[in-house]
């Protein structure tokens, strides 16, 4: 199962290029018996955006009991930007 925030008001940039972050989960994850090979694309309109997007993701969050860590596992992506990409910044 793919899921991507395709939305095309939330990246509004006018290049040619969107960068993006690929979740998936470890392979050895229990939570995949329950949704099967899950991934899940987050978008952006700059590179710096996602790389600023990415360290926030990979961080220990507030709210995480102490040594908790993120399971995901964060590929840095970047394509061609689909149609309906068409507000500038």
């Amino acid at each position: 199962m793919s899921t991507e925030n395709t939305d095309p008001g939330r990246i509004q940039s006018a290049a040619a290029r969107v960068y993006g972050i690929r979740m998936t989960l470890p392979a050895d994850d229990p939570l995949i018996a329950l949704v099967g090979e899950a991934e899940m694309y987050r978008w952006y309109a700059t590179a710096a955006e996602r790389d600023a997007a990415l360290e926030e993701m990979r961080r220990e969050h507030e709210y995480s009991r102490i040594g908790d860590l993120p399971q995901l596992n964060y590929t840095k992506v970047e394509r061609d930007r689909p149609a309906g990409y068409t507000r500038a910044p």
